[in-house]
This record gives structure tokens, C-alpha cells and sequence, in this order.
């Protein structure tokens, strides 16, 4: 994987419907815009990402720890994680790609992990 592809994939996401909270003095779409830049500012070449153990193992730790998982966004200690070959998407934490955990749940929406 490489950054366009990483951007591309963000796009289809962002495409097939985001589930955004909006705070309250603000638009969806302004909201939206926002966060999206945000992301798109942070993306990076995309890195391959260990993951060592999430907050809630029970829901899709297996499925991250068994596929091959690249770090596509960063941004302090946090990294929009995505699965090889599948639109998931998942919000990781940890000083380096080698070594990220995670709250242990992920999804199709990338603008929804990325604000986890």
C-alpha cells in the first residue's frame, strides 16, 4: 500500500456515508469538512502496524493481530489503522507502528475511528 492508495481508500469511505456527532453550534457538513482536512493532513505513507493488545480483545483484536494491518494516519500517539484487504478501519495508540494498541473494535467508516 502506498499513500494515494491510503487517500483513495479514506475517500471511498468518507463516499459510502460517515456517522459523525456534530457538536452543537455547528453544521454537519462544516463539522465534517473539519475533520476530514484534519485526517487528510495527517495521512502519512502508510506503515506496517503491529497491534499487541486492545482495551476490548473480545470484539476484533483476532482479526487485526492474524491480517496484515498498515498505519495510515498519524498524529501524537494515535494511528488510523486499516486491514490489508478489506474497508476496515480501526483507531490505534502507541509511540510507534510496532507497537499499537487498540480500543478493539473497528469499521468501514474512517472519519468514525479516526474520532474515536
Amino acid at each position: 500500500m502506498n499513500k494515494t492508495e491510503a487517500i483513495e481508500k479514506i475517500e471511498m469511505s468518507i463516499a459510502e456515508g460517515v456517522q459523525l456527532i456534530t457538536p452543537k453550534g455547528m453544521t454537519y457538513e462544516a463539522h465534517l469538512k473539519s475533520i476530514t482536512d484534519t485526517l487528510f493532513a495527517h495521512v502519512i505513507e502508510p506503515i506496517e502496524a503491529t497491534i499487541v493488545g486492545a482495551s476490548f480483545p473480545e470484539y476484533d483484536l483476532k482479526k487485526y493481530k492474524v491480517s496484515k494491518v498498515w498505519a495510515i494516519a498519524h498524529m501524537g500517539n494515535n494511528w488510523l489503522l486499516t486491514l490489508e484487504n478489506e474497508n476496515e478501519f480501526a483507531l490505534g495508540f502507541g509511540e510507534s507502528a510496532d507497537n499499537i494498541l487498540m480500543h478493539g473494535f473497528s469499521s468501514s467508516d474512517a472519519i468514525g475511528e479516526w474520532c474515536a
